[in-house]
């Protein structure tokens, strides 16, 4: 037995073939890796303090956002330690703004929020961007992958609605992941037919009820001629704990239109 054993150790060696992971197989493993690290909730609100620049001016801001999942995002604004300026509600159909210090009022679409921002955002966009997240009602095809230095690189060149092409509206989509936690560091948007570009960095992150969500985001926002930019630092962030979502426009208030 011993010696049909060694004889048999001692024939010809079988080929052992190694199949290197393919591309698809590779971006697909990193996307699902993404997905599965996202930020998961069904309510999420924060307070938040920083600055905004535009036509070279900086002003200080701090407020309260929150947000009901694929529903309704609201935003209060106030300068640092003062009261209301603004506040805003966000849906998936309609815009409506409240500005307290001029006694106005604003009803519209998204289509407001993108000419104020010099951007080309829907709801879901929004929501995404203000928790880290990419954006799932978008096409995953066409994405490539390469590694750098701690972090992945994903590009793709032309990133669709996944319900629909018919507008053949494209972003060209660079996303920049830690290579550990999966979390998108850096998510850079630009669109070819308006030539705008957003590109949103988070900086830092910290444990929300067992999740890693960030606490410190920048956006810049560019468009020919233009450039706005956003810092904001999160704290008291709060997952799952529904507040209140109120907004009501007193009577005296008198409405504007989207180019007030």
């Amino acid at each position: 037995m011993f010696f049909a054993l060694l004889f048999s150790a001692c024939g010809p060696l079988k080929e052992v073939i190694i199949t290197p992971e393919t591309e698809e197989v590779h971006v697909s493993r990193i996307l699902s890796a993404m997905k599965a690290n996202e930020a998961s909730f069904e309510f999420f609100s924060a307070r938040f303090s920083g600055d905004v620049s535009f036509d070279n001016s900086t002003y200080s801001i701090s407020g309260i956002i929150r947000i009901r999942k694929d529903s309704a995002i609201f935003v209060s604004l106030s300068p640092i330690m003062g009261i209301e300026m603004a506040r805003a509600l966000i849906t998936p159909d309609d815009v409506k703004i409240i500005n307290r210090l001029e006694g106005t009022y604003f009803e519209g679409d998204m289509d407001y929020v993108n000419n104020m921002l010099g951007t080309e955002l829907d709801f879901y966009m929004l929501q995404a961007l203000l928790v880290g997240n990419d954006f799932s009602h978008l096409s995953s095809e066409n994405f490539s992958v390469k590694p750098e230095t701690n972090r992945l690189l994903l590009q793709n060149p032309q990133r669709y609605p996944a319900t629909s092409r018919a507008n053949n509206q494209f972003f060209q989509q660079n996303l920049l992941l830690d290579n550990q936690s999966y979390k998108i560091t850096e998510n850079t948007l630009y669109d070819p037919l308006t030539r705008r570009s957003i590109r949103t960095r988070y900086s830092a992150f910290y444990q929300v009820t067992g999740q890693l969500m960030p606490s410190r985001l920048s956006v810049i926002f560019t468009e020919p001629g233009a450039q706005a930019e956003l810092n904001i630092r999160y704290n008291r962030t709060s997952i799952d704990n529904p507040q209140p979502i109120t907004f009501s426009v007193p009577e005296r208030y008198r409405p504007v239109d989207g180019n007030h």
